[in-house]
C-alpha cells in the first residue's frame, strides 16, 4: 500500500487501486505509521487523495493525517523563512550559505512542502577570499550566532551545531565525515569542485537561497544515504534519491569512482526502480539491493532500543551492533574499526549517561 502511495506522488499520477480494494481500517493505519516512521507520510498523503473516495482512508485516519500533512506544512514554511533570513543575514557580513538537503533539496520534489526534515544543514564559505579566507567565514557565521546570543555547539569535527529562532541548523566546514571513512576525504574534493551554487526560490518565489547543483546533490545524497546504511536508512533517503533520478536521471560526477561505494549506489538505484518505478541500473547486485531493503524496513538493530537488560547485557548488546555496522558498512564502504571504537568511547566519556541507556 505504501510503494503505491510513494509511487503515485512521485510520478504525479493517480495510484493504482488495486491494493487497496480490501484494505481494512487496521492495514490503513499500519501504512500511516510506516510511512510516518520512515519519514514519507506527507507524500504519501498526495498518493491517498489520488484515490476514488471509497478507497481512501477511513474517515478518522483521513483528519488525523490530513492534519499532520497540514502541521508539517506549517512546519516547512517556517524553516524556508528562517533559512532564508540566515542567509541574508550572512551576505550581509561577506557569507555566502549554500543550502544542502532539507528546505534547499525540496524543490526537487513534486509538492517541495512535503518533504520533510529536521534541520537546516548549511555551508558556509567566504563571498571573497581576498577579504576573508574560507575558514575565516564559517567561524564568522558561527560568531554572528554567538553575537546574537545563542549558543553554538562545536563538538562535532565536521559542523557545528545551532538554533537559530528556535529553528535547529547545522553549519558544515567539510560535507562529509573524512575522519571515519577513507573514501569520504576524496569524494570532499569531488564535492567541493561540484558545488556550483545556484539561486533558488521557495514558497512562490517568498523566500531566496542558494543550492547546490544536480552533480552535487547526486553524490552528496547517495554519501548520506550511505553513510547511514545499518544505522538509520530509511525511506525518506530513497525517495530523496527517486526524485533526483526522476529530475536529472543519471548525474554522478566524474571522480564519483569508488568500488565500493558505487556498489552501493548501482544497488539503491535499482531498489528506486522496483519499489517507486524509476529507471533501473544494468547489472546491480541483487544481493545487496536486498540487504538494503532489510535494514530499511527491517533493521536488525532499532535506532531507539536494545532489548538487553542489566548494565553488562547493555554494553555487550551495544558492541554487538558497532561491530554488526562495522561488518555491514565494510562490504561498500572502507572504514576503520579503531576509529569507530574510539568515537564511540569519546562520546561515552562526553556523555556518560547514554553509557548504559538502551538508546541509540
Amino acid at each position: 500500500m505504501l510503494f503505491a502511495l510513494l509511487r503515485s506522488a512521485l510520478h504525479e499520477e493517480p495510484a493504482v487501486c488495486d491494493p487497496f480494494r480490501e484494505a481494512t481500517a487496521e492495514e490503513w493505519g499500519a501504512c500511516y505509521r510506516l510511512a510516518a516512521a520512515q519519514g514519507v507520510m506527507a507524500v504519501a498523503w498526495e498518493g491517498a487523495m489520488t484515490l476514488p473516495e471509497e478507497l481512501r482512508p477511513p474517515r478518522t485516519l483521513r483528519l488525523t493525517w490530513g492534519l499532520a500533512v497540514e502541521k508539517y506544512e506549517q512546519q516547512y514554511a517556517r524553516y524556508c523563512r528562517t533559512a532564508a533570513e540566515l542567509s541574508a543575514l550572512y551576505a550581509e557580513n561577506g557569507i555566502v550559505m549554500v543550502q544542502m538537503k532539507g528546505v534547499g533539496f525540496s524543490a526537487h520534489y513534486p509538492v517541495p512542502a512535503h518533504r520533510e526534515g529536521g534541520d537546516i544543514d548549511i555551508f558556509t564559505y567566504s563571498a571573497d577570499t581576498a577579504v576573508m579566507s574560507h575558514r575565516e567565514a564559517n567561524e564568522l557565521a558561527n560568531e554572528l550566532m554567538r553575537r546574537q546570543g545563542i549558543e553554538v555547539d562545536m563538538h562535532s569535527p565536521k559542523h557545528s551545531n545551532f538554533y537559530y529562532k528556535g529553528v535547529p541548523v547545522e553549519n558544515h566546514r567539510s560535507f562529509l565525515n573524512v575522519t571515519e571513512y577513507v573514501v569520504a576525504a576524496r569524494m570532499e574534493r569531488v564535492l567541493r569542485e561540484h558545488l556550483l551554487p545556484r539561486p533558488t526560490s521557495l514558497l512562490d518565489g517568498e523566500c531566496n537561497i542558494m543550492t547546490p547543483s544536480p552533480s552535487f546533490n547526486a553524490l552528496f545524497i547517495a554519501f548520506h544515504a550511505l553513510q547511514h546504511y545499518g544505522s538509520g536508512l530509511a525511506l525518506h533517503h530513497l525517495y530523496d534519491w527517486a526524485c533526483l533520478l526522476q529530475r536529472y536521471g543519471w548525474c554522478l560526477p566524474e571522480g564519483a569512482d569508488d568500488v565500493g561505494m558505487l556498489r552501493f549506489i548501482d544497488a539503491f538505484t535499482d531498489l528506486a526502480h522496483h519499489l517507486l518505478g524509476t529507471e533501473p541500473v544494468r547489472g546491480a547486485d541483487s544481493g545487496l539491493m536486498e540487504r538494503i531493503y532489510g535494514e530499511m524496513l527491517h533493521p536488525r538493530y532499532h535506532l531507539r532500543e536494545l532489548p538487553a537488560k542489566g548494565r553488562w547485557g547493555i554494553l555487550v548488546e551495544k558492541t554487538r551492533r558497532l561491530l554488526y555496522i562495522h561488518r555491514l558498512k565494510g562490504e561498500v564502504i572502507q572504514g576503520s574499526l579503531a576509529r569507530r571504537l574510539w568515537d564511540s568511547v569519546v562520546f561515552h566519556l562526553r556523555h556518560p549517561e547514554t553509557i548504559f541507556s538502551t538508546g541509540k
